[in-house]
């Protein structure tokens, strides 16, 4: 399965997307480490038109005038949306992209027809320890299997510009205060992933969404950290796939 890169002027931004697949449409959000297309978007395509947006400034693609924030780009991919998209697609999120899904289903309830969101962050405890981004505890609490990590093929430039990205939009914060006090106004299907192992996105932080997402499925997967898809490839799309294959 091939994705195409896309761009197209929204609101004066360049957005740039990657596209595979035909049929209803899913909108696929990268975590903060960058876009890398793995079994959970490729599984998709087989089945669904996947569109993976690049928030800007991340993969070495402009940054977008004035849009400072997660819900600034939010709105964009709301727009985005609006003009690609002539159902409105299933959300899927990982990590920072779940926070970002999240915040578009919020802002712009039309966007989304069913959410999924993978180790959200932003719902960290109040309690929990702080985050640690020291390298060898960083990767540790990343992956439960690190040895099935893919190799890394994206340029020196670009994993700078992805860091350059991360500092931009300040999702380093492990709780969004202003996202928590809106996130019971979620009224879409949704599907809540959490890795077992995750003490990152622990899962008081998915029996968290639960309580406040009203009807959200949770599911827990087995030996997987908060690379879930990477840890537990098989698992992890079984679950997406069971959730959006609903009617």
């Amino acid at each position: 399965m091939t994705f195409q890169r896309k761009t197209r002027v929204v609101d004066g931004a360049e957005l740039v997307w990657f596209e595979a697949g035909s049929g209803s449409p899913v909108v696929s959000l990268h975590p903060a480490a960058g876009l890398q297309i793995r079994a959970v978007a490729i599984s998709l395509a087989q089945q669904f038109r996947v569109l993976l947006p690049i928030v800007p400034g991340y993969e070495a693609t402009p940054f977008a005038e004035n849009v400072n924030t997660i819900p600034q780009v939010a709105h964009l991919f709301a727009e985005l949306i609006r003009l690609e998209c002539a159902q409105t697609p299933d959300v899927v999120g990982h990590s920072m992209g779940a926070r970002l899904a999240a915040w578009m289903t919020v802002l712009h309830p039309e966007a989304a027809r069913r959410l999924v969101l993978m180790a959200p962050s932003g719902f960290r405890p109040l309690d929990a320890p702080p985050l640690s981004f020291e390298p060898e505890t960083f990767l540790k609490q990343l992956y439960a299997h690190p040895e099935r990590r893919p190799a890394e093929t994206r340029s020196p430039e670009e994993l700078e510009a992805n860091r350059r990205a991360f500092r931009h939009y300040g999702v380093g914060s492990p709780r969004d205060e202003a996202l928590n006090t809106r996130i019971h106004e979620i009224d879409c299907p949704t599907l809540l992933v959490g890795g077992f192992k995750d003490v990152r996105v622990p899962r008081e932080s998915i029996d968290y969404l639960h309580t406040k997402i009203r009807g959200s499925q949770a599911v827990s997967i087995d030996d997987a950290a908060h690379a879930i898809e990477v840890d537990q490839p098989e698992a992890t799309v079984d679950r997406v796939l069971s959730f959006l294959r609903v009617a």
